[in-house]
């Protein structure tokens, strides 16, 4: 497959050039996809050998020149690439023949408003490669019977024999957002096991899905009372379990991404006042309890308001939103970017030592670095710096204590880090680097 820096690829195989022509325009519209067009089964051979490594899903008319019996669905999901079929045929033996051979969808052929769904399932397919799953079972003939089912939908799957095993999974990989749990397991059974990934997680953060062999309503009424999201019936077709998957993880995707816009500043992207302040909160109490070291910076863009007066406030508005990528793509995944006051950043660094300045020096000069276009016309731009490493009573005042720590380096000519002393340091001289003002 493609490494994360290619593009990837989408394979169409449809012998109407009208129709192959719509989708492709339409998938490169919606979607940061190469896309591939083959007319028969010939060509799409031809094109795998070339393209194959990078294609991960096609589109393929169930009903070619050359291939009238669905050949080509065998022969590129040989290369193990994920599968739309497409016909005109509304037989019910051929949608469950094509379902049979363990593709993504089965979509036929009706009105333009089926280009619009083929993108959406592309786009779930795509997403899904980030998207981490926990199947809990103490049978592996089970457990493997699930990962074929999800196979063709490219999850990030993980697998669990036991309930004290699936919780050590989740606590090693927080970014699992579903978990599929039989019923009957020894020790922890999936009741229990459902009892306690609720006290971990709630349903916005974690959907849950329970199976068993045993039908009836007390049962999945149990399930759904411990805190499970949706419940199956074993045996159950492939169609039905991808379903329910799918449905629950785009549930979770998008409580995410409304929790995530709430949670962040419309302009540069960076994290808000609001979850600031609730995140920091958290942090500094892990800190106090020696879990964790919490330095708290601000950094305050020199001379913004003549870059409004002179260039106007679009070019602000592009000079702050910079500073926020270069921000978030200097620090790390634990630590929190989060856009402070009209003209300030704050910054949480967690467990970053002594190596702290020199984190926030090596920011300073990026952000100095940096020639921002608006409208053809270069801006340059310098931040100063101010670090608190001395855990204070609350989260506002050490981020006080910041902001004292940049007036000071806007005294001393802007374009500058000053920090004050470590705890347990002797003197009052604040550690300070960086360049001249501007």
């Amino acid at each position: 497959m493609s490494t994360p820096t290619e593009k990837q690829t989408v394979l169409i195989v449809e012998d109407s050039r009208t129709y192959a022509e719509l989708l492709r325009r339409r998938i490169i519209r919606h979607l940061a996809f190469d896309v591939q067009v083959a007319g028969s089964l010939a060509a799409a051979r031809e094109m795998l050998e070339v393209h194959g490594d990078r294609v991960f899903a096609a589109v393929l008319d169930l009903n070619l020149p050359d291939a009238p019996d669905g050949e080509v669905v065998d022969m590129v999901l040989e290369h193990g690439i994920s599968v739309v079929v497409l016909t005109s045929n509304h037989d019910e033996q051929t949608r469950q023949a094509a379902v049979a051979k363990n593709v993504v969808d089965y979509v036929i052929k009706e009105s333009i408003d089926d280009l619009d769904y083929i993108v959406q399932v592309l786009r779930r397919v795509e997403l899904n490669q980030r998207t981490e799953l926990l199947l809990v079972d103490d049978s592996p003939t089970a457990r493997y019977q699930l990962r074929q089912h999800l196979q063709p939908y490219k999850y990030r799957v993980h697998e669990a024999g036991s309930g004290p095993e699936a919780l050590a999974c989740l606590e090693a990989n927080p970014g699992i957002c579903l978990v599929v749990t039989d019923h009957q397991m020894p020790g922890m059974d999936g009741f229990e096991l459902v009892t306690a990934l609720r006290k971990r997680a709630s349903k916005e953060r974690l959907a849950i899905i329970g199976i068993s062999a045993e039908s009836g309503g007390a049962l999945s009424a149990r399930f759904l009372k411990r805190g499970a999201n949706d419940f199956l019936v074993k045996p159950f077709t492939q169609e039905e379990f991808a379903c329910r998957v799918g449905q629950n993880v785009e549930l979770v995707d998008l409580v995410r991404e409304i929790r995530s816009r709430a949670d962040r500043d419309y302009l540069t992207g960076a994290y808000n006042r609001h979850y600031l302040l609730e995140i920091g909160e958290k942090y500094l109490e892990n800190a106090r309890r020696k879990h964790l070291d919490l330095v708290v910076a601000v950094v305050d863009v020199d001379r913004l308001r003549g870059i409004n007066e002179r260039h106007g406030h679009e070019a602000g508005d592009a000079v702050l939103r910079a500073i926020a990528e270069q921000l978030d793509h200097g620090l790390r995944r634990t630590d929190v970017v989060a856009r402070y006051d009209a003209e300030q950043f704050c910054l949480l660094t967690v467990n970053a030592g002594e190596a702290c300045l020199d984190t926030f020096e090596r920011l300073r000069e990026a952000i100095a670095d940096l020639e921002i276009d608006h409208g053809g016309t270069p801006i340059r731009v310098t931040v100063s710096i101010g670090v608190c490493r001395r855990i204070g009573d609350d989260l506002t005042g050490m981020i006080g204590v910041a902001e004292a720590q940049v007036d000071k380096a806007k005294r001393e000519g802007r374009n500058r880090v000053f920090a004050d002393p470590p705890s347990g340091a002797s003197g009052h001289d604040p550690d300070h680097s960086g360049g001249g003002g501007r």
